[in-house]
Formats: C-alpha cells, sequence, structure tokens
C-alpha cells in the first residue's frame, strides 16, 4: 500500500495528528518528524538525493509508511521561503515517493492567518498584527526584499495554487484536502472518513481528542509581548532590549497556563485585526477559495470560507505600530 505524507498547513491540528492519532494506526508505520527533516527539509537544493531520502525513511520490504510534517508545506512565518521551498517539495516527495498519497488539512484564511500571528507572539514575538501581516511597509533595505529575508505572505495562504501542483504531479486521485472545519466540528466523524480514504486501520476509540495545545487568550497574548522584549527567542522578526536566558521557556509555560485559565477567549479574527483589515483579508482569498471549490468539489462554502468576489478591493489598512506591547 502507498506511503500516507500529511503536509500541513501549521495550524491545523498537525501536532495532535502526530501525537494522538497516526500512532495509533495499525497497518502502516509512523516516521517521527525528526526523520522526515532529515529525509526532506535538511538536505540544501543540489545535495538532495531521493534514493538517500527513500532510504533515511528506513522502508523495509512493502512496509507501508505514514509521514505527517507541516513544514513541508512550508513555514507560516516565511511564507514557505516565499513558496520556494512549499514548491520544492512537491519534486522531492514525487521523486522519492512516487505513489504517495498526499494529505493536505487548510482552515479557512481569517481563521489560520489569526492563528499565525498567535503563534508568533506564542514564539517570543513582541510587533502588532500589522507590522507582522505587512512587513515590507516596515522593514528597510535587504531585510524588506523576498529573496533575501522572506517573511509573512499572504500568498502563502492561497491554497489552490499548491493542491494543483500536488494534484497534476501525484494525481488528482492521490491527493486529500480535508478541511479544519470539518474535524473541529466532529473529530470521530471527520477520522472515520479519513480512515476509508486512506485505507488506516484506525482504532477510533484509542484517540484522544483532547487538544495538544490551546490558543492564546488576551491576558497570554499580552504578557508574552511584553516579557517577548526580554528574550531573543523563538522567532526571528522581533524587537529585544535584553536577553534573560531561561526565560523563554518559563514565559511560555506561564502563558500555557494563563489561557487555560477563565480569563477571556481567545481573540477571533474580527477582535484581533478590526472589521476593516479583516475585511480586506476575505477578498484578498475570494478568488482563490472560489478556485480550489470549482477544482476539487469541496464546501468551502459551507464553512465559512470567503468566496465573494468585490468589484474593488481596497487597499490594506496599515498601522505604523512602534514594537512594544501598547497594542496587540
Amino acid at each position: 500500500m502507498s506511503t500516507i505524507v500529511h503536509i500541513g498547513f501549521h495550524k491545523t491540528a498537525t501536532t495532535w495528528f502526530q501525537t494522538s492519532v497516526y500512532p495509533m494506526v495499525q497497518n502502516a508505520r509512523y516516521v517521527p518528524r525528526a526523520v522526515v527533516r532529515e529525509a526532506f527539509l535538511d538536505p540544501t537544493a543540489f545535495r538532495f538525493d531521493p534514493a538517500a531520502a527513500a532510504a533515511t525513511l528506513g522502508r523495509e520490504g512493502d512496509e507501508r509508511l505514514l509521514l505527517c510534517e507541516e513544514g513541508l508545506s512550508g513555514y507560516l512565518h516565511n511564507g514557505g521561503l516565499a513558496g520556494y521551498l512549499s514548491k520544492e517539495m512537491v519534486f522531492r516527495l514525487k521523486a522519492a515517493l512516487p505513489d504517495a498519497r498526499i494529505v493536505i488539512v487548510i482552515r479557512s484564511q481569517p481563521s489560520i492567518i489569526a492563528a499565525a500571528y498567535q503563534q508568533y507572539v506564542k514564539g517570543g514575538g513582541t510587533y502588532s498584527v500589522s507590522r507582522y501581516l505587512f512587513p515590507q511597509h516596515f522593514l528597510k533595505g535587504a531585510a524588506s526584499e523576498n529573496p533575501k529575508a522572506p517573511r509573512f505572505t499572504f500568498d502563502h495562504f492561497e491554497y489552490d495554487r499548491l493542491i494543483r501542483l500536488y494534484r497534476e504531479e501525484f494525481g488528482p486521485d492521490r491527493v486529500h484536502v480535508y478541511l479544519y472545519e470539518e474535524l473541529k466540528r466532529d473529530s470521530r466523524a471527520f477520522l472515520a472518513r479519513m480512515a476509508r480514504d486512506l485505507d488506516l486501520d484506525l482504532p477510533l476509540e484509542r484517540v484522544s481528542r483532547r487538544a495538544v495545545y490551546r490558543s492564546y487568550n488576551w491576558p497570554a497574548l499580552m504578557v508574552s509581548r511584553l516579557f517577548g522584549l526580554l528574550t531573543y527567542r523563538t522567532v526571528l522578526d522581533k524587537h529585544w532590549v535584553l536577553h534573560i536566558p531561561l526565560l523563554y521557556p518559563v514565559l511560555r509555560a506561564l502563558c500555557e497556563g494563563i489561557s487555560w485559565m477563565p480569563f477571556g477567549r481567545a481573540p477571533s479574527p474580527r477582535a484581533l485585526f478590526g472589521a476593516r483589515l479583516l475585511r480586506w483579508v476575505e477578498h484578498r482569498y475570494a478568488e482563490s477559495n472560489r478556485r480550489l471549490a470549482a477544482e476539487t468539489g469541496l464546501p468551502l462554502a459551507e464553512f465559512g470560507y470567503p468566496m465573494l468576489v468585490p468589484n474593488r478591493v481596497e487597499e490594506p489598512p496599515v498601522r505604523k505600530v512602534l514594537p512594544g506591547w501598547a497594542r496587540i
């Protein structure tokens, strides 16, 4: 049976799949993330060898493998190196595992972008939403050029382009696209359908449905941004005043604890972005989502994905907020 490769995206419960779901599968061997990274992500452009990658996975005979590494779709804070890495991984996987089945889980763009910013703050990021989403308005010189220093890019979440390339290379019947919103609505039904689609022997009663991580609520976000000024970890594009060794793991544990307390919920995209920016984000992805729905038949409209194409899209609202903690 074919190897299964789950490529992401980030912020679609991949950690849960890696810890609670795929290790439970009875008719495939789950390959640890470190091994997948060694095989596909670590080799530089001119040193990648498909045979070496396949050997690194340690497949024996007709053994069925199960890979899950969201980095294969590209790191969310740099847009998959402006898409270069995301695109390259298609061809690496095809060369090393030509008969693989590809699993892609997507999430409505306003929601996943809000989650990406929250992950940035969780990683010690200190800049505002505007600074994170529109770095080209704040950076100067080489840092402002994607080929020299890639940053967040909205292009990364135009799902139709990457999915189309995977379908072209592996065949439409071998690329399985699922909606994160369906998982959130009914995780057991979601896993049962996935198991049927991929021919997985998955004992659903043994799968924990508890979330591995919890999104930061407002107090946790503010605490993380404030004390992120005192550590350089772990995101690259941030402002820090001084570095206190060992502060970051303590800060992370503190904010995780705050998020589990009843001090408020994780901010919605509207609360995080404001109405005007949210409207711009929705308009930004409507055409991409319409193409994806037409090509795959996915029920995007049913689950609230932006689909309405406006006659005119206004310029994105960018507020030049100074680094620090004054505004989330």
